[in-house]
């Protein structure tokens, strides 16, 4: 239906037509007060390009409104100055807006919709839904983890909130917040929910609100507090503290927290400004607001399963930092909260869950049984079929997923291979290191897996990956292992959100490791500084020994087999952590005969008194298999086979130099090409090693060594 209106009312030249439904504009129509696309009823000019919203058309002049009582809001043709954002939704107002002279701006569509809220009528909301945050689902969107909410501008999916479809971003709790509350610190008078204006340090956390969302305000008394902050108890009981109540204090303390340790002596001024404290009176036990009410449950990235809050006294090693967990004070018997795992023993004090926003997402107590449940897609048994048992019931003939044949498994190295040679300097095609017992081996061809590396499950979550998705098992393939940095052709677990790799030696440590090197367990410690022993590099992020501090390693040394196969010597060559000979006219690399550094481990035979650089005894591609097929190569017409050339061999096809090192050579006998690795390896294969944000791992700080190999995560 069309009806013309008055245009003065509007402050249009022409005249000015009502529409039901815009159906006949070939061009887009934009709301000349909002901005915004025009769509159903509206005014429109037949004349010119003029159109309103009918809600925009029919705002008022000026608005009385119950979240701001001290002036109206006027509503202006545009903003009053450059710069202005809207303090409800915080985007820019370029377009009309609703003023007011305390530096209050809003939209027009923010001003109604708030008026609305004001006054409770919530037609808007009444059909749109409400959403609770799916903390683990495939499909989790990381735009929305940053968007706060317009009310109190705390992150949307820390509540319950209403879908985007109404155009604002709202948590339910904050919409149906009372208008007034009778606040224990402020007795004198009522506080009362408002726009932020005033621009008061909260009185709880002292911190000061910034121009956007509400607070709980009293204009009078200047008193005022966040949503959030006006949501702590004036008391609580805890678990952790059953002899008496702790309450509620907004005077600083100068005490510790009995929780998380930290003392307002040695705090920063910022941090001495949050340190607000829930106090026992009768004792000395104190607890930061933030300590005394921290998520019941949280999803950590850094591990699989969810962690629960643990109130009771346990002596644990925190695996997030390594402290000591218990922590007792000396004066009265205490019992200190933890986060621990349902599913498994990894524990982490509350300090290090929650060190980092990041790191972890919080868990509705009533959603824990629905949402907690990370169950992967597809059945994660690597084994298809076992065929034979022995009577232990150890499977000693199995179909396993990734290979053709049925493999058979061995406990004797020695033991003669399908083409009647020994296996003692063979390679698991899993992981790509040196063969040992007990493997599974293919009676038909050089298949052969570590009887570890064959239960690898072909779905996995790894600790250090920061999406936490499960990864999924892939073979056949050559990638860039994300960690170490390693080229493979071995069994790799891949992230496609990610688009990463990461090698299955890597894939299976732990964050807590024992390494024959050193007497004591491993931790990894993601913030720790120091030189790895192995290589002498300085790293952030190491595997460190707490026990005696004196021991580090970092990941691309951790991956240095054990034992390596190398011509120049009959016999496996051990890796060895110190020089078996002190002087050093005898600390050369019998390989390329260069000088070694003695605090780098090297590779030696002890029979043959032979000694070598880690590098020289691996060469440069170790955890490429020698005898796999690459069959990628477009320009040779035959499968090609993967050969390591000790000593210079025929030249390149490609560079025309003699070829050394890993090499590419025709599977076919009557073709004689050959051809260098890195001249023909695919080009996402080709780029510098480069910083990845995927993992919580470290990077290179300083690299004083030559020649040294380092990764830089």
């Amino acid at each position: 239906m069309d009806m013309e209106m008055g245009s003065q009312h509007f402050g249009h030249q022409h005249p000015v037509v009502f529409k039901d439904v815009l159906n006949d504009q070939t061009k887009e129509a934009i709301c000349l007060r909002c901005g915004e696309m025009v769509f159903g009823s509206s005014f429109s000019c037949m004349e010119c390009e003029f159109y309103l919203h009918k809600k925009c058309a029919e705002a008022p002049s000026k608005i009385d409104h119950p979240f701001h009582r001290n002036h109206p809001l006027v509503l202006l043709p545009e903003p009053s100055y450059e710069g202005c954002f809207c303090n409800f939704c915080g985007k820019t107002c370029e377009k009309s807006v609703y003023h007011c002279s305390c530096k209050l701006d809003f939209h027009i569509k923010c001003a109604l919709f708030s008026l609305n809220m004001a006054e409770k009528k919530l037609e808007e909301l009444k059909h749109i839904t409400i959403k609770v945050p799916l903390l683990f689902t495939e499909d989790d969107n990381k735009e929305l983890e940053k968007l706060n909410c317009f009310m109190c501008w705390e992150p949307l999916l820390e509540s319950m909130y209403f879908s985007l479809d109404c155009g604002f971003n709202l948590h339910k709790k904050c919409v149906e917040l009372p208008h007034e509350i009778k606040y224990p610190f402020h007795k004198r008078h009522p506080l009362i929910l408002q726009f932020n204006v005033d621009h008061f340090s909260c009185k709880i956390c002292l911190q000061k609100p910034s121009a956007k969302g509400f607070v709980y305000s009293c204009s009078p008394c200047r008193f005022t507090v966040h949503i959030k902050c006006a949501e702590f108890p004036p008391i609580l009981n805890l678990p952790c503290h059953r002899n008496h109540p702790l309450f509620l204090h907004v005077k600083r303390e100068d005490r510790s927290c009995h929780a998380c340790r930290e003392n307002p002596s040695f705090m920063t001024c910022e941090e001495t400004q949050q340190n607000k404290f829930y106090r026992c009176s009768p004792c000395t036990f104190g607890l930061h607001l933030e300590c005394a009410l921290p998520p019941l449950t949280i999803k950590e990235k850094i591990h699989k399963h969810p962690f629960s809050l643990f109130w009771r006294q346990v002596s644990f090693i925190c695996d997030a930092c390594g402290l000591q967990g218990k922590l007792c004070d000396c004066r009265v018997e205490i019992e200190y909260g933890s986060y621990s795992c349902f599913n498994c023993k990894f524990v982490v004090h509350v300090k290090c869950a929650l060190e980092k926003k990041g790191w972890y997402k919080e868990v509705e107590p009533k959603d824990i049984d629905r949402k907690l449940a990370i169950v992967p897609k597809m059945s994660t048994n690597p084994i298809d079929c076992v065929i034979e048992k022995n009577e232990d019931g150890e499977m000693t003939k199995i179909k396993h997923f990734s290979h053709e044949h049925n493999l058979i498994l061995s406990k004797n190295l020695i033991e003669g291979h399908c083409d009647g040679a020994s296996l003692v300097d063979k390679y698991c095609d899993g992981c790509v290191l040196p063969i040992s017992n007990p493997f599974y081996y293919c009676s038909e061809c050089d298949f052969l897996l570590h009887e570890s590396c064959a239960k690898s499950r072909k779905q996995e979550q790894l600790w250090f990956h920061i999406c936490q998705r499960f990864l999924i098992l892939l073979v056949g393939c050559i990638f860039r292992c994300d960690l170490c940095q390693s080229e493979s052709n071995g069994f790799s677990y891949m992230c496609k959100k990610c688009d990463v790799h990461y090698c299955l030696y890597c894939a299976t440590r732990n964050y807590r490791i024992k390494h024959q090197a050193h007497r004591h367990r491993l931790f990894f410690d993601r913030n720790h500084k120091g030189r790895c022993s192995a290589c002498n590099v300085s790293v952030r992020g190491l595997f460190k020994c707490k026990s005696c501090d004196a021991f580090n390693l970092h990941v691309d040394c951790l991956r240095l087999p054990l034992t390596a196969w190398h011509k120049c010597d009959e016999h496996r060559l051990a890796l060895t952590y110190e020089e078996v000979n002190k002087y050093s006219e005898y600390q050369f690399c019998d390989i390329c005969e260069k000088k070694r550094d003695s605090r780098k481990w090297f590779y030696h035979c002890a029979t043959c008194d032979i000694s070598a650089h880690s590098y020289c005894a691996l060469g440069k591609y170790p955890f490429i298999k020698p005898g796999s097929i690459y069959k990628e190569l477009k320009d040779h017409p035959h499968p090609l086979t993967f050969v390591r050339k000790i000593f210079s061999g025929p030249r390149c096809h490609k560079c025309f130099q003699p070829c050394r090192d890993l090499v590419l050579e025709c599977a076919d006998s009557s073709c004689d090409y050959v051809v260098h690795w890195d001249c023909v390896k695919p080009a996402y294969l080709r780029s510098e090693k480069t910083a990845r944000p995927k993992t919580e791992t470290g990077e290179i700080v300083e690299d004083t060594s030559e020649g040294s190999s380092c990764i830089i995560l």
